[in-house]
């Protein structure tokens, strides 16, 4: 189990990692979209966020979930020995089509391409959705590749957070070791 908070003068973030429990976001469209990834990706996500500066956009509350959720699965993954390292997931929603590859071996460079054909969803930004998961790779210190194609701006932003879900699940599940020719992740 990993705690972690992250308390600023624009938002309070307070999770946990491997517990179970709540997620519940002062945004609910984030909540939303938050309990998808907790689900597919079987992270036992007990999550309580409120933006203290609302800015109409959710940017502050999408970022700052973000960072801490990145950082607690860093801590939370250790120095990654015993983790299948890889993970991966095509996600099909109705019209969409995610495309997810990721590394947790510990080396952030993120690759976002969803082209939200609406600039708005529930309040929040679409923008902010690209910024979450740019963000949740460089603080959770993993590869990701995402790509996702459609017409629903609802459908895409679904299909992103289920399918990075189900490619950190398999990221993180049982391998042998410590997955690297080098010897070392870090």
């Amino acid at each position: 189990m990993t705690r972690f908070e992250r308390i600023t003068k624009e938002t309070r973030v307070v999770l946990t990692l491997g517990s179970g429990g709540a997620v519940t976001t002062s945004l609910p469209m984030l909540t939303h979209f938050l309990d998808q990834l907790n689900l597919y990706g079987g992270l036992g996500l007990a999550l309580e966020a409120e933006d203290l500066m609302p800015l109409g956009d959710g940017h502050h509350l999408a970022e700052d979930v973000a960072i801490a959720l990145g950082r607690a699965l860093d801590a939370h993954l250790g120095g990654r020995e015993g983790r299948a390292r890889y993970g991966q997931r095509l996600l099909p929603m109705d019209e969409t089509l995610a495309t997810v590859a990721l590394d947790i071996g510990g080396r952030p460079y993120p690759v976002v391409d969803i082209p939200f054909p609406a600039p708005v969803l529930g309040g929040l930004a679409t923008e902010n959705i690209i910024h979450f998961f740019r963000t949740l790779a460089l603080e959770g210190r993993f590869t990701l590749h995402l790509k996702v194609t459609g017409e629903n701006a609802h459908h895409m932003a679904e299909a992103a957070f289920k399918g990075v879900g189900f490619a950190l699940r398999e990221a993180m599940g049982e391998g042998d070791g410590l997955r690297s020719t080098k010897g070392v992740l870090r």
